[in-house]
């Protein structure tokens, strides 16, 4: 029995063993993986001579569900498998899932079957039945460190460089759309020159700032003890679509590496070690310790506890998770009024 959810590095390695499940179920805000891995199972699982035969994609909104059923037990021609992808599905789990709940139970096994949607409720019947022969994959926006990764990837797969300053621009003007990004950087390399070096006037000149407010501003307002703006961006982000999880698994990391730079500091390493040891970019070098001037060893303490709670209640509490996000910004408020050094902004 494979697990309900799979985190997305996984889903890679097993796919690029040999290893794909008969169903899977994508959702979250980063199309740009969501296509990538579309494309890994596309390349493992059809013959490239076969694979237009083999391969069909419906849309849940528009497509009959007797058209996407009976696709589903056609077997592959000349091909390992099929593939058959079904986007919009979310109207499938919320509107009329009972007929995929008994296909889940026995699916079709020659047949690899990708719904697409923008969410998931695990507690339903259909992810529930989908448990028995497949997995969930939720696709996020990576973080920074793997941001990093993937734009110096891109970069080098356009035979370009690109200098620190300049990747730090680009993320502060772009944002972690993954999609943004590698458009972006194929504008760059086309620009005039033949050393194909990407500056930090070339992205100045070359790039708009088209970064909305993503999950990666939240910890930093809370980092600030900007609550007002904290408060705001919360609710920007659940409507963007963002997994209350996921800005929750934010907020704790940045606690995180706030309190591992204090701990470095007592230990005797300067502010450089610390920066380098915790891998923080020389462009938000400042603003980090700006962040951990506000907090006393015995206010990350006090953190925990308030922190555990929230994670428990996402994942366990029936109540809205937006409101369970919310509750415990507010206790770090009423926490910070009396422990933190610097007071909140109004």
């Amino acid at each position: 029995m494979a697990n309900l959810i799979m985190k997305s590095p996984d889903f890679f390695r097993e796919v690029e063993r040999g290893k794909i499940l008969p169903l899977y179920y994508f959702y979250g805000p980063e199309s740009w993986l969501v296509e990538e891995a579309l494309n890994k199972i596309r390349k493992k699982a059809l013959n490239p001579a076969t694979q237009e035969f083999n391969r069909e994609v419906f849309d849940a909104q528009e497509s009959s569900l007797n058209a996407i059923l009976q696709s589903l037990q056609v077997f592959p021609a000349h091909s390992p498998r099929r593939l058959v992808v079904i986007r919009q599905a979310d109207v499938l789990w919320k509107k009329s899932p009972a007929p995929f709940i008994e296909y889940f139970l026995t699916p079709n096994s020659s047949t690899c079957a990708v719904f697409i949607g923008e969410k998931a409720d695990l507690r339903t019947k259909f992810f529930q039945a989908l448990e028995k022969n497949g997995a969930v994959i939720p696709f996020y926006h990576p973080y920074e460190t793997e941001l990093i990764r993937f734009v110096r990837s891109q970069a080098e797969q356009l035979d370009c460089s690109i200098s620190e300053e300049a990747l730090s621009m680009l993320l502060e003007r772009v944002g972690p759309n993954l999609r943004d990004l590698q458009l972006e950087l194929q504008k760059l390399s086309l620009k005039p020159g033949t050393k194909k070096n990407i500056k930090e006037e070339d992205v100045l000149a070359l790039t708009d700032d088209i970064r909305e407010e993503g999950p990666f501003e939240l910890p930093r307002a809370v980092g600030h003890l900007d609550w007002k703006k904290a408060f705001r961006l919360v609710q920007k982000n659940l409507q963007q679509g963002d997994s209350p999880l996921l800005l929750l698994s934010l907020i704790i990391r940045q606690f995180r590496l706030l309190r591992r730079a204090r701990e470095l500091r007592e230990e005797g390493c300067s502010r450089k070690e610390v920066e380098a040891k915790l891998r923080i970019m020389p462009q938000r070098a400042d603003d980090f310790w700006k962040q951990a001037d506000n907090f006393s060893p015995s206010t990350l303490k006090k953190i925990w506890p308030l922190t555990r709670e929230a994670d428990q209640e996402l994942k366990s509490s029936p109540a809205d998770k937006g409101v369970i996000l919310e509750k415990y910004l507010w206790n770090l408020h009423f926490l910070g009024r009396s422990e933190v050094r610097k007071s909140p902004r109004r």
